[in-house]
């Protein structure tokens, strides 16, 4: 039976309500954590810093994937109370493990917002070994609106002394002209221009000659999303820097395991 517009609206309205409770819920009882993903160097392998990516634990135990509630929670309007979240919580890992970096995404919304960076100013005031340690990610999530206020946030957190990274370049509403007005340290390319290069051709000639424009603005390269040894090759032979994907090493969430690495953080 086709629902009716009032029932479309009804069922849109509930499921954005759980969605709500769902994660004001998992914030109140503790149950967002992070998984740990290595960036490594390209030519060595060895790691120069961990991604914190956001999970859930449900009501039953199980892990829930950061896609599958950060999205509802943009429309939502309360990815600021998330972004505080994460900022909280990656510099109190950074505080427990000296001999790490650490990166977290933040959205292009949140780019805009003068109290979260006030926030991380807090942080890190007087605290230099922690700012040094400390990448933000800044996710194409939504537009950077305001190109001459974005640009202002980044300088800020570099002149804090963190580093600073454009995520999902290529995927969403950046492009080579933005990396003129965003002084950022690493573009990280999004992971559709990386799979299956072993495969394409055309795909391995164009991430060549992104990795060519990016490098003319000063910047590292990050290539998502490698999943196979051939792909790291070849993104290497591409002249890629630094690699992430589950063949350099896969999201884990067990915080043991970020001491055992830390010899291989360059």
């Amino acid at each position: 039976m086709v629902q009716n517009q009032a029932d479309i609206r009804r069922t849109r309205a509930h499921r954005r309500s759980a969605v709500r409770a769902t994660v004001t819920a998992a914030l109140r009882r503790d149950r967002l954590l992070f998984a740990f993903q290595p960036v490594v160097c390209a030519a060595t392998g060895d790691i120069d810093y961990f991604e914190c990516l956001l999970r859930m634990r449900d009501m039953q135990g199980g892990i829930v994937a950061g896609h599958e509630f950060i999205s509802p929670i943009e429309k939502l309007g309360l990815i600021g109370l998330i972004d505080d979240y994460v900022l909280e919580q990656t510099v109190q890992e950074l505080a427990r493990c000296p001999e790490i970096r650490l990166g977290l995404n933040i959205s292009g919304l949140t780019a805009c917002d003068g109290s979260w960076l006030h926030s991380l100013l807090r942080h890190v005031q007087d605290r230099p070994d922690v700012a040094r340690r400390l990448v933000v990610e800044i996710t194409e999530t939504a537009p950077l609106t305001d190109i001459d206020e974005s640009a202002r946030f980044v300088d800020t957190l570099r002149q804090a002394g963190c580093r600073v990274a454009l995520d999902d370049f290529g995927a969403g509403h950046c492009s080579p002209r933005h990396l003129r007005n965003l002084a950022v340290d690493t573009v990280k390319i999004d992971g559709s221009f990386v799979r299956r290069l072993a495969r394409d051709p055309k795909k391995r000639g164009l991430l060549r000659d992104l990795v060519a424009v990016i490098g003319g603005f000063g910047c590292a390269t990050v290539a998502e999303g490698i999943e196979t040894a051939a792909d790291a090759a070849l993104a290497r032979e591409a002249g890629i820097g630094y690699l992430q994907g589950y063949h350099p090493g896969p999201p884990r969430i067990e915080r043991d395991w970020l001491g055992a690495a830390a010899d291989g953080v360059a």
